[in-house]
């Protein structure tokens, strides 16, 4: 026997020949292969996805003997577009993402351009920077939550050192929601400043050279080489912290329980109460879902938009 032949007796698809001679497909192959992942994706995806959507299109109130009630349609769907707590929660998700994010990038960007520069002491530096993540948000909440307490907190203790007047950070309409916000801000730039640094190391040296060698200034291999280049780490860096802080959920509950009032309520914590507070599982299915919808067509519309890009580039080279 030659190898070719050798090669081919051993091919995954004679893998499950029988006692008999009998040869398993490459088609039924494959399906056994990814039987297991299919199973696990049912089981805690679509299964709960489904049995979600079923809630949604029903009454259901786990506060009656009815429980489980009949269909409705659309009406959980309209209860949600048409409830003032809704889209005051969707204004607070909105605001929070958009300040949060948006300090994030150009921090987190700004730290990359610096660790990239460093010489020494570079994996202490990305260690430390690990550290906010390595930590549970609830559990860190907690602790920021004592660290904004207004009798015994350290950043009243700092303002009262400087002679400045002490303030209720989490308890004040108009501190409370820029408290999480700086919260999450500490967690999550480190995130943004490892992958993007990441980024920056895995660019090919030759079209700086070249610019080096051609006397560009630092702004134009910035604008015309950096920043184009690292456009793929970039836009997946803020579709992912966008996602994020879109169904941010446990820094409002350690923090501040969506308080004072529904300042700081945004609509995970939103679904919260109204499906494991007030039993509405019906409402909180629908609202999930909207909320679920506008995610996929947010993720959809830059993730199109930066494949194109990448095309015409690929098309220009």
């Amino acid at each position: 026997m030659n190898d070719i032949e050798r090669f081919a007796d051993s091919s995954p698809a004679r893998l499950g020949r029988g006692k008999k001679g009998k040869v398993l497909s490459d088609a039924w192959f494959s399906v056994l292969l990814i039987t297991p992942a299919m199973i696990i994706i049912f089981f805690f995806a679509l299964y709960p996805l489904f049995y979600a959507l079923n809630f949604a299109l029903r009454h259901v109130d786990l506060t009656t003997a009815v429980g489980v009630g009949p269909l409705v349609g659309l009406d959980n769907f309209r209860f949600a577009l048409n409830d003032r707590f809704f889209w005051h929660a969707t204004k607070v998700t909105l605001i929070f993402t958009i300040a949060a994010v948006s300090v994030e990038m150009g921090l987190g960007i700004g730290i990359a351009f610096l660790l990239y520069q460093v010489r020494w002491f570079k994996g202490v530096i990305r260690s430390l920077l690990l550290l906010p993540l390595a930590t549970a948000p609830a559990a860190t909440g907690l602790i920021w939550r004592h660290m904004y307490h207004p009798d015994f907190g350290v950043y009243n203790y700092f303002l009262s050192l400087l002679g400045l007047p002490e303030l209720n950070w989490l308890g004040s309409i108009n501190l409370a929601l820029p408290s999480v916000i700086v919260f999450d801000i500490w967690q999550w730039t480190p995130f943004v400043a490892l992958i993007v640094l990441a980024g920056l190391q895995s660019l090919p040296r030759e079209p700086f050279e070249a610019a080096e060698l051609d006397g560009a200034s630092t702004w134009q291999v910035l604008r015309r080489l950096t920043f184009p280049m690292l456009s793929p780490v970039l836009t997946l860096v803020f579709v992912l912290r966008t996602i994020d802080a879109l169904r941010l959920y446990d820094a409002v509950y350690s923090l501040t329980s969506g308080g004072p009032g529904t300042v700081t309520e945004t609509l995970t914590y939103y679904l919260y109460r109204i499906g494991l507070k007030f039993f509405r599982m019906d409402r909180a299915s629908a609202i999930a879902f909207l909320f679920l919808y506008v995610t996929i067509v947010f993720s959809g519309i830059v993730l199109r938009s930066l494949t194109r890009a990448q095309s015409e580039r690929a098309r220009r080279l």
